[in-house]
């Protein structure tokens, strides 16, 4: 009986108001402009008010439910003349897409699963296709790299290019949700490179696979949600300089989102700061 409970808590979808989520970057100490970019976003069902014979009563206008959760990290590809404007543009656009995007509810539609993880992709297809574009205009690539996570429950959808990371953290176990899309990660999958050489190798950080480049290859994931479970996206600012096991550490702890981001990027700063470096944390109350 009792396990069925916890079960049944676990599984109980958190309000808005029980989530804690925050998002920071910073320009780090060796670059001098900043090419990262993040968005954190929740939609809900709204209702514009324009005129009611209540008079002075307070009718709600935004649902106290949530239709779902947004993270998004973009990390410019370094050495472009127009690393910060791709990073940009592919948030914009993949922010507006999700905000004219019908709703979705998994909880009284499961069989719509196949269709959000399309629009997922459609979405950073559209951010691509815009990014080649606005190449062609401006007479210079604008790659990015990109992670998303789209948490509507019971679900989260996460689509990836380049070496940004999504993690997962639950019952003290850390998961990367992506696979870095590096040459080092190529060289490792064919058995050429030990996962020890190539985190010294300069491979690391050649990328096989960005938006807005000639070779786009999106991972998409998807994993059931449950209270307690926790998130932590971030720019390869942040993993060149902290270990899985320290994100776990901080990620496990009783900080707020905030704290988190916060702390993780004066790590990664004390430790040389050589890349932008972005954070996103989210926790949701445990039931």
């Amino acid at each position: 009986m009792t396990t069925t409970m916890l079960d049944t808590a676990a599984i109980a979808k958190p309000l808005p108001s029980e989530i804690d989520v925050f998002g920071m970057t910073h320009t780090g100490r060796v670059r001098k402009t900043n090419a990262d970019h993040f968005l954190v976003a929740s939609f809900h069902r709204a209702m514009l008010l324009h005129a009611s014979s209540l008079g002075g009563a307070d009718l709600p206008t935004l649902s106290r439910d949530s239709r779902g959760f947004l993270m998004l990290v973009a990390d410019g590809v370094g050495g472009l003349k127009h690393a910060k404007d791709g990073s940009a543009q592919a948030t914009d656009v993949i922010a507006r897409y999700f905000l004219d995007m019908t709703e979705v509810s998994l909880q009284q539609d499961p069989a719509r699963e196949p269709e959000l993880v399309e629009r997922l992709k459609a979405a950073v297809m559209q951010a691509h296709t815009a990014l080649l574009g606005f190449a062609e205009r401006a007479g210079g690539a604008a790659a990015t790299t990109i992670t998303v996570a789209l948490a509507v429950w019971p679900k989260a959808f996460i689509v990836h290019a380049g070496d940004s990371r999504c993690y997962h953290l639950r019952d003290g176990k850390l998961n990367q949700v992506t696979i870095d899309q590096t040459m080092a990660q190529v060289m490792i999958d064919s058995g050429a490179m030990t996962r020890e050489s190539a985190e010294s190798s300069r491979l690391k950080h050649v990328l096989v696979s960005a938006l807005g480049s000639s070779q786009l290859d999106m991972h998409v994931a998807s994993l059931d949600l449950r209270r307690g479970d926790r998130f932590l996206l971030c720019s390869d600012g942040l993993t060149r300089h902290v270990t899985d096991d320290e994100l776990r550490e901080h990620l496990s702890g009783s900080g707020t989102a905030e704290q988190i981001c916060q702390q993780l990027i004066d790590l990664a700063l004390e430790r040389g700061g050589e890349d932008n470096v972005t954070v996103i944390a989210t926790r949701a109350k445990a039931g």
